[in-house]
């Protein structure tokens, strides 16, 4: 579904404001990035969402994970994640919810699928569009917009 970074070689070097720009054409793109994943994961931190993520970037290693040990693992997202009162309970609707639950009788695949499709759609059309305001990714991405003394009270995460 999503070309995320799960395992990166990636230095932890901050990345060049082209780099930085480049994220503004899709939150794919953003996560294909270590950094942008960790400073995206900062965002909603901040917005109290970070489960939203979390679990998007959880069902990408479950879908890669040996056959022997999904069973195991998508009880442990649903329990997590999807189940009402879930210790992460993401804001899903109830037919997404319901077709996850019903998924669960035999844990597969594609079991989180619609969940993890209206999870990504959230993010694109709300958190990622405001991350792009963001005043840090806006310095980072823009920084001649930006002189060296200015500091921006948003940007303590």
């Amino acid at each position: 579904m999503l070309r995320c970074c799960l395992t990166s070689n990636e230095s932890n070097l901050l990345p060049s404001s082209v780099e930085a720009r480049s994220w503004d054409s899709s939150l794919d793109k953003l996560l294909q990035s270590s950094y942008g994943t960790a400073l995206f994961r900062a965002f909603l931190q901040k917005e109290y969402a970070e489960e939203n993520l979390d679990f998007v970037l959880r069902v990408e290693r479950y879908r890669e994970s040996m056959p022997k040990k999904r069973e195991r693992e998508a009880w442990k997202i649903y329990r997590t994640y999807i189940i009402i009162g879930a210790p992460h309970e993401l804001n899903l609707d109830i037919l997404s919810r319901k077709v996850t639950e019903l998924a669960m009788i035999t844990p597969h695949v594609s079991t989180f699928d619609t969940a993890q499709r209206r999870i990504v759609n959230l993010l694109q059309n709300d958190a990622y569009r405001r991350f792009l305001k963001w005043s840090v990714y806006q310095r980072l991405a823009y920084p001649e917009l930006y002189s060296a003394n200015e500091r921006d009270p948003e940007d303590e995460v």
